[in-house]
């Protein structure tokens, strides 16, 4: 069986959009804010960063207007992130907030909740983080037994989580 994709043509607006991005890591590499050969994964990190990303109106692209989002296309979205995972860009401070945790708000929080949460993600102020596995239930959320209780001065989670990534640095 031979497998035959049609090229779709792509809006202009996308070449040029991917050049933009192009351009800016190759001023931040220049200009020292990242080192886009440095493939240790700590060094992913970089809030300086995510802030200009923010400042560039690349976090929350395909978000509503009315929430403050930029009402860009998904494709636009894809672009960028192609290009910045491409560069090997320090974006872990913002990639969660802007792929899951801000939709999550934009959906299911309440709008004090989220009026003030996502102009911070928008900005690249602020990193999330996410608990994917326990035992016995994977990457399946619905199936964790984890439970955050409230405590003086924030949450306490009890639970055998395996892993939370980035957990010791989120906001």
């Amino acid at each position: 069986m031979n497998l035959e994709f049609d090229p779709r043509p792509q809006p202009d607006d996308i070449p040029a959009l991917r050049r933009e991005v192009r351009d800016f890591l190759a001023e931040e590499a220049a200009a020292g804010t990242f080192d886009p050969d440095d493939l240790d994964a700590t060094s992913r990190f970089n809030r300086d960063f995510s802030r200009k990303v923010g400042a560039r109106g690349w976090i929350g692209m395909t978000w509503p207007r009315e929430l403050g989002g930029h009402g860009r296309s998904y494709l636009e979205r894809y672009a960028v992130t192609e290009e910045l995972l491409a560069g090997n860009a320090p974006i872990r401070v913002h990639f969660v907030a802007d792929r899951q945790s801000g939709p999550m708000l934009i959906r299911h929080a309440a709008p004090d909740v989220r009026d003030r949460l996502l102009p911070q993600i928008m900005a690249g102020e602020l990193c999330f983080c996410i608990g994917m596995s326990e035992p016995d239930s994977g990457s399946d959320l619905f199936a964790a037994r984890a439970k955050a209780e409230a405590v003086d001065g924030g949450f306490r989670l009890n639970g055998r989580k395996v892993w939370t990534t980035l957990a010791h640095r989120a906001d």
